[in-house]
């Protein structure tokens, strides 16, 4: 299959004309033509043209016709991609889930050590050691969510790297 045709099969599977394509590379109705007749475009609309129909150039100038290759359109590419893809993501999520919830133990101490400072503006008592404040209620709920989402995210994580 050559460019042309590719081209041409390309735009059709998307139901533009020739214009609209033209319009959305930035060129003109006749270039598309000439393009879709044999006629090779220079490597910047190259470029443009698989970078808008999201595929390799490869794909668009590879002319032979052997039995091993797929002329597949690019909208048609196996799922797995799709499913790698997403299970990134989900890694991605889940490394930063695991991060929020360290960031938030980390700052535990500082938390802490404002609530002492409330307790002594508003009580005028205090305990000398802040860590009891951590155990303390309202800090006990920040400790809580801290290891609910290192948990989470650590379980995610492995279950999302044991499929993989």
């Amino acid at each position: 299959m050559t460019f042309g045709e590719k081209l041409q099969k390309l735009r059709k599977s998307n139901n533009f004309s020739q214009e609209q394509l033209a319009e959305k590379l930035g060129v003109s109705r006749q270039a598309i033509s000439k393009w879709e007749m044999g006629t090779l475009p220079d490597i910047e609309n190259i470029v443009r043209i698989s970078q808008y129909f999201d595929c390799s150039l490869d794909y668009l100038l590879n002319n032979e016709n052997d039995e091993t290759m797929t002329d597949e359109l690019p909208d048609q590419k196996p799922q797995a991609s799709d499913e790698v893809r997403k299970k990134d993501g989900k890694i991605y999520i889940s490394s930063f889930v695991i991060c929020i919830g360290g960031i938030i133990a980390l700052l535990l101490p500082l938390f802490a050590e404002l609530y002492q400072a409330f307790d002594m503006t508003t009580n005028h008592t205090c305990f000398t050691d802040s860590s009891y404040y951590i155990l303390h209620s309202p800090l006990l709920g920040v400790v809580f969510i801290s290891v609910l989402l290192i948990g989470f995210g650590i379980v995610s994580l492995y279950l999302l790297l044991k499929r993989k």
